[in-house]
């Protein structure tokens, strides 16, 4: 029941920080991306980066040799961890060059794309802050400072999970190099 209240207030201040499309122009890259799963970082040994599941065709990314399965990991420095942050790199650099670090296939690469100007419609908003009594302020307060310490729990067991699964990696890795040396000394003797 908190956590509905503590949503309740929270709602129209993202929603309203998510509207900020005033400008008429933003840059575009021309890329369909989806978000990396824990899993999948771990098995790629990335920590960060979004996956590329399509280009546009005639698209800047398309231009600069991008493929779908190339998972951007930064664009101009700037670290892509998802969807979001990828259109915040691109967003205010329409007509401008960018340098792309993304990892194909295991290996780095770096392309430079030149982003197109979209248009894009002017949208205007009459926003209005709620008035909240102060007794909600002081509700979502409570809220937050109870539910903190199990979410610290929960990232600390996420973190943890995440660790031993990394480390399990590494012994698999270890293990697999030293079954190709035997196989490859193996096979020379042979």
């Amino acid at each position: 029941m908190r956590i509905v209240r503590l949503l309740a207030v929270l709602v129209p201040v993202l929603a309203y920080a998510a509207s900020d499309s005033t400008d008429a122009k933003r840059g575009w890259l021309g890329v369909y991306t989806d978000e990396l799963s824990k899993p999948m970082l771990v098995a790629l040994d990335i920590d960060h980066g979004v996956l590329v599941t399509d280009v546009a065709e005639e698209s800047p990314a398309a231009k600069s040799g991008m493929e779908s399965g190339d998972i951007i990991v930064s664009v101009d420095g700037e670290t892509t961890t998802d969807g979001s942050a990828l259109r915040w790199a691109v967003r205010d650099r329409p007509g401008k060059s960018v340098m792309i670090k993304l990892r194909r296939r295991g290996k780095e690469k770096q392309v430079r794309a030149t982003l197109d100007a979209r248009e894009i419609a002017e949208q205007t908003f009459d926003f209005q802050w709620p008035k909240l009594p102060r007794e909600a302020l002081r509700a979502t307060g409570r809220a937050l400072r109870e539910s903190a310490p199990r979410l610290k729990v929960e990232l600390e067991r996420s973190d943890l999970a995440l660790d031993s699964i990394r480390k399990e990696m590494l012994e698999l890795r270890k293990e697999l190099d030293e079954l190709r040396q035997r196989l490859t000394a193996k096979q020379k003797s042979e």
